[in-house]
């Protein structure tokens, strides 16, 4: 499922208590138990997908990933997907996607920016699907706030969906974000 969600190339997939929705059975130990594990797989990472043959950017990229996966402070995370989300690269998607979960509030609004920036229009909108379905509301509005275009049928679905959400916050997002897209 996760992968049908980010597309197919993300060359492995994510621990399999890793889900598109954040579990609110989740404990903050179990969440830092998934960051080492994103860690260790961080420290030996497959090769790289950038657009770039520069040793600087892979290994920048390299750094930020690791930086994400094993820091405890939320902001050397936040400044870490800053970093990733300049690249067009699986695993740097992957992180941002998986820090829609991150227990700290300003780590999940980080996720939500990249993904509002991310290059890719078709990407965008399927990692602005994944975002709908977090389950912190501000998390989901900050996304509806950010949808520029709604050119996916399935996301087209859920913002009608998320309209009538008894969350007014919400709910009103979602109409502003049908709204924009019909004025297009």
């Amino acid at each position: 499922m996760y992968t049908s969600l980010i597309g197919n190339e993300a060359s492995s997939e994510p621990p399999s208590k890793i889900q598109n929705n954040a579990n609110p059975s989740q404990t903050p130990d179990q969440i830092k138990q998934l960051l080492q594990q994103k860690a260790m797989e961080a420290m030996n990472p497959p090769p790289l997908a950038t657009d770039s043959e520069d040793p600087e950017d892979l290994k920048t990229m390299e750094e930020a990933l690791n930086d994400f996966y094993s820091s405890e402070d939320e902001q050397d995370r936040e400044s870490a997907l800053m970093i990733l989300g300049e690249y067009p690269d699986p695993k740097a998607k992957e992180a941002i996607l998986y820090a829609l979960n991150d227990p700290e509030d300003a780590v999940r609004e980080q996720a939500v920016s990249q993904i509002g920036n991310w290059e890719d229009e078709k990407e965008r909108q399927q990692m602005l699907l994944t975002a709908l379905q977090n389950d912190h509301p501000d998390i989901v509005v900050l996304a509806l706030e950010s949808v520029a275009e709604i050119d996916d049928p399935a996301l087209a679905q859920k913002i009608k969906e998320l309209s009538n959400n008894k969350n007014e916050d919400i709910s009103e997002a979602a109409k502003v974000a049908l709204d924009m897209a019909d004025s297009d």
